[in-house]
C-alpha cells in the first residue's frame, strides 16, 4: 500500500496502513479516508526538542467507520509523539470492514513517521525573491514590506547586525502604516517589550489595539491580556474580557484558556467553560489540558471521570508540566486510567509496572 503524506511546513508526517488484524473474518478490510483525518498536531515541546520517530498504533474501527479504541504497539520513544499520534487517529473516519456485505468492527494497524524536513535554499531564487519583494514594497505593497522586514530582522546575519535591524524596523513600520495587521501586531510587540528597537509601551499598545480592531485574533488576545493586567494601559477587566471573547470566537487557544480560567476563578464552571477548555486542549494548549483534567477529576462542570482526567494529565505531563506529573502519580497509584494511557504514563514517570500491550 502506498504511503500517504500529510504535509506540514518544515515537518512531514507519513502515515501508512500496515495491516488489517483478523479480528473478524471480513470479506473486505477497513479502508481509511485520509481526507477526513486532521493532521496530528506536532506537540510544541516535542518540536522544540526536535523529537522524531516512528509510532505503530493498533486501533479498532466500528461498524460505522469511527475509531473507538487505540493502542500503542511500538513507541517512538517519545510519549508526546505517541499521544499525538493516538489523538490524530481517533479523529479519522474509515470505510468499515465487511463480512458478507455487512459492516463489521475490526482492528487495524498504522504507522506514523514523525520527520523533520530540512530544505536547502537556492541562493539565486532567494535573491530574485528579495528583489521582487523590494520592488513591490517600494510600490506600496504592505505584505511585501513585511516580508522585507522579516528578512532583515530574522536572517542569521541580520539578527546581529544593527544596520539590518534598523532596516528591518523601517520596513516593518512601512508595512504597518500600509495597513498590514500582522505588521501592526509585530511592531506593537517589539515596541512594548523593547526588542530590536527602543521601548515605547504606549506606542506598542496603540499598534496592538489597531491590529485587534482589524480582527487579528492574536492581537485581540494580547490586547485583552494587557487590559486585564493593566500593563501599558489603564486596567479594564471588563474590556479585556470582551477582547478575549472576540479572540476565543476565532478559536484562539490562549484566549479560550484565559476565559475558562476566569470562569473557574469565579466558581462559574459550566458546559461553556468545559467547551472552551476542550477546544483549547485539542489545539495542544497545555494549561487547558491541565485545567480540563482537574475538572474531570473533581467533577466540576462535567461528570467526574478519572479515566479522562488521567489521559489529560498524561498529555500535560508529557509536555513538561510538573503539576500534571504530580496529579498523574496520584491517579496512577490509584489504578485509574485506560491501560494504553497507563503505558504511556509509565514512560513519563519512569515506572516499570504498566500493563503490556494486547
Amino acid at each position: 500500500m502506498p504511503l500517504t503524506r500529510l504535509a506540514r511546513t518544515s515537518v512531514s508526517i507519513i502515515a501508512a496502513a500496515l495491516c488489517a488484524a483478523p479480528a473478524v473474518a471480513a470479506t473486505t478490510p477497513a479502508v481509511a479516508d485520509f481526507n477526513t483525518c486532521d493532521k496530528p498536531v506536532w506537540p510544541k515541546e516535542a518540536l522544540r526538542q526536535a523529537q522524531q520517530g516512528k509510532v505503530t498504533l493498533a486501533f479498532k474501527i466500528s461498524e460505522a467507520g469511527a475509531v473507538t479504541d487505540s493502542r500503542i504497539v511500538k513507541s517512538s520513544g517519545f510519549p508526546m509523539l505517541d499521544m499525538a499520534a493516538r489523538d490524530g487517529i481517533m479523529k479519522c473516519r474509515f470505510v468499515p470492514a465487511t463480512q458478507d456485505g455487512k459492516p463489521q468492527a475490526a482492528w487495524m494497524k498504522m504507522q506514523y513517521v514523525w520527520t523533520l524536513e530540512k530544505k536547502a535554499s537556492d541562493p539565486a531564487a532567494v535573491a530574485a525573491a528579495l528583489e521582487a519583494d523590494r520592488q513591490a514594497a517600494e510600490g506600496g505593497d504592505a505584505a511585501a514590506a513585511l516580508r522585507m522586514a522579516k528578512r532583515y530582522m530574522t536572517t542569521a546575519h541580520g539578527s546581529n547586525d544593527p544596520h539590518n535591524q534598523e532596516q528591518g524596523a523601517w520596513w516593518l513600520r512601512k508595512a504597518a502604516d500600509g495597513g498590514n495587521t500582522q505588521a501592526m501586531e509585530i511592531l506593537g510587540m517589539m515596541l512594548f517589550h523593547g526588542r530590536g528597537m527602543a521601548q515605547d509601551k504606549a506606542d506598542g499598545v496603540r499598534w496592538i489595539e489597531q491590529a485587534a480592531e482589524q480582527g487579528a485574533a492574536n492581537a485581540q488576545a494580547t490586547y485583552g491580556f494587557l487590559l486585564l493586567r493593566g500593563e501599558g494601559v489603564t486596567k479594564n477587566e471588563a474590556a479585556g474580557e470582551e477582547w478575549l471573547l472576540k479572540a476565543a470566537q476565532q478559536d484562539h487557544p490562549q484566549a479560550q484558556t484565559q476565559l475558562a480560567w476566569l470562569q473557574i476563578q469565579r466558581g462559574a464552571v459550566d458546559a461553556g467553560t468545559i467547551a472552551l477548555l476542550e477546544r483549547a486542549a485539542e489545539r495542544g494548549e497545555m494549561p487547558a489540558r491541565l485545567m480540563l483534567a482537574r475538572c474531570y477529576e473533581r467533577g466540576a462542570g462535567v461528570a467526574q471521570d478519572h479515566t479522562k482526567a488521567f489521559a489529560l494529565y498524561a498529555r500535560a505531563a508529557a509536555s513538561g508540566s510538573s503539576e500534571a506529573k504530580r496529579a498523574l502519580v496520584s491517579l496512577y497509584d490509584k489504578g485509574a486510567g485506560l491501560p494504553e494511557d497507563r503505558r504511556a504514563a509509565s514512560t513519563i514517570l519512569g515506572r516499570a509496572d504498566a500493563p503490556a500491550a494486547n
